[in-house]
């Protein structure tokens, strides 16, 4: 019997940087809890962003955050990844040498960027994002840092893996969270490490859990449950990562799929 349900947020429950949810998801949540079926979220967003996305259930849902690099509930935080700030600086310095591309540092409840450019714009008003200009982060950034993000408007992996990603990802973890989005955590800290460890903290097993994805960095995930589904309209890689293949985002295939495992529960 499925006691874990997981679900990606951007490219699986909403189109990418909005708060478009299918509302039926709500009830949805309620509904499986009532079954004692745990739902969470896991994004590369923050906590802030996904707490107001599912502000109806928010009190009712685990969170896995940043990509997997910080593991809490709507109170208290169960894990969090620190990138040691010496080498965080070594890396920010390689990204200014990207063209094109701007950087997002990611705390607990706080993101920071340098300058009011219009990725700040966009995580701020389509993200909703609690994020704050800094100036040069090596002079004013003060938080413990999670996640790093590197976006490009419209071809950041490329970008980023013609010499960055071979110099730096034997020490990190680099993954695509989209065209526009490549996401940097330390090792272990991936959507399927906060998956197995939100397991062990339920005491739910492999087995017991269903998982919702459409981009490479949700492979971890898929791995990690037994019922895995990409969304139909996911990357090719995820689908042949998963077990099932769920209906689009466009058609709400992720909300299908769980309606009819309520249907199967409540007869």
């Amino acid at each position: 019997m499925i006691k874990l349900i997981v679900s990606d947020i951007d490219g699986t429950l909403v189109p990418d940087g909005t708060a478009k949810i299918d509302k039926r998801m709500y009830d949805v949540i309620k509904r499986l809890k009532e079954h004692g079926i745990v739902f969470a979220g896991a994004s590369g967003r923050q906590f802030v962003s996904m707490a107001k996305l599912f502000s109806p259930v928010k009190e009712d849902i685990y969170y896995i955050t940043e990509n997997g690099a910080i593991l809490r509930d709507a109170k208290k935080v169960y894990k969090m990844n620190v990138i040691e700030r010496p080498i965080l600086m070594e890396m920010i310095k390689d990204v200014k040498k990207l063209k094109d591309c701007d950087i997002m540092l990611c705390g607990k409840d706080t993101a920071y960027c340098e300058d009011k450019s219009e990725m700040f714009y966009w995580m701020r008003d389509s993200y909703r994002y609690n994020i704050e200009v800094l100036g040069d982060f090596k002079t004013h950034l003060q938080d413990d840092i999670a996640k790093m993000s590197i976006y490009h408007k419209d071809n950041a992996e490329a970008i980023v893996d013609e010499w960055f990603t071979p110099k730096w990802g034997d020490r990190f973890k680099i993954a695509s969270a989209g065209i526009m989005w490549m996401d940097i955590v330390n090792p272990g800290a991936d959507k399927g490490s906060s998956l197995r460890a939100l397991q062990e903290h339920l005491g739910i097993t492999r087995e017991e859990t269903m998982v919702f994805g459409d981009n490479l960095n949700d492979i971890g995930m898929l791995e990690a449950a037994e019922e895995s589904y990409a969304i139909g309209s996911a990357r090719d890689e995820v689908k042949a990562a998963a077990k099932h293949v769920a209906p689009p985002l466009s058609e709400n295939g992720e909300t299908q799929v769980l309606l009819k495992l309520l249907e199967e529960l409540e007869r």
